[in-house]
């Protein structure tokens, strides 16, 4: 029986660039790029046609940016799964699309096994950023904490918490934890709404921005 392949739209302005990673994607048997977009605006439009399975999505392009154009995106369809493919390692993009709810953030020049990484990740419901996006992160932990309010705390967490905190930042989706925790995944689903309680966040993502400016975990 043949495997249904995962549908992946690209969305970037240089057409050379699409190209380019089009035939990377075609490297992959597991991989159908069934789109491309120029402009977050014809991005919208197209996925109003088609829904895939993952897009990767460019920060700079004309018309409406990558920004804008996930966060539209995302309030319409919260389930959808993007990742970020971009040159821009800037806080302000990276923390804005974090916070708009992204999979995973990656630079342009990233290995062709990051790629194969990310998509199987992402797709099994869990989260991909780049090495150097990660050390990015690190690098300017102090002035990502400068921007907390004062209502943004460490939470007190059981040290079963933790776990799953950790195995959550790690990229691992609820069936994966569950198998790694000996717990079932209901049961992973009420560990994941007692953290989103005590850390004021709304989903997996911000959840794991939490985690990275209160370095509750090591990445």
């Amino acid at each position: 029986m043949t495997m249904k392949r995962i549908k992946v739209l690209i969305v970037d302005d240089h057409k050379i660039f699409r190209d380019g990673l089009k035939l990377l994607f075609n490297k992959f048997s597991f991989v159908e790029v069934i789109g491309e977009a120029s402009d977050g605006e014809e991005f919208i439009e197209l996925v109003e046609k088609q829904y895939p399975d993952i897009i990767f999505m460019d920060i700079s392009m004309p018309l409406m940016d990558g920004i804008e154009a996930t966060e539209q995106i995302l309030l319409k369809y919260p389930d959808m799964k993007i990742i970020v493919l971009t040159t821009y390692k800037d806080d302000d993009y990276i923390e804005r699309m974090l916070l708009a709810g992204v999979e995973g953030y990656m630079l342009k020049n990233s290995e062709l096994s990051d790629f194969e990484n990310a998509i199987k990740r992402v797709f099994a419901g869990g989260n991909y950023f780049s090495e150097e996006i990660l050390a990015h992160l690190m690098r300017n932990l102090n002035k990502l904490k400068q921007r907390e309010t004062a209502r943004a705390k460490r939470a007190n967490f059981t040290s079963r918490e933790m776990q799953i905190l950790e195995l959550i930042c790690q990229g691992h989706n609820n069936k994966q934890i569950g198998e790694i925790a000996f717990l079932s995944p209901k049961t992973i689903e009420k560990y994941k709404s007692d953290l989103f309680q005590k850390t004021n966040v709304l989903n997996t993502v911000n959840l794991i921005v939490y985690a990275y400016k209160h370095q509750l975990v090591d990445f």
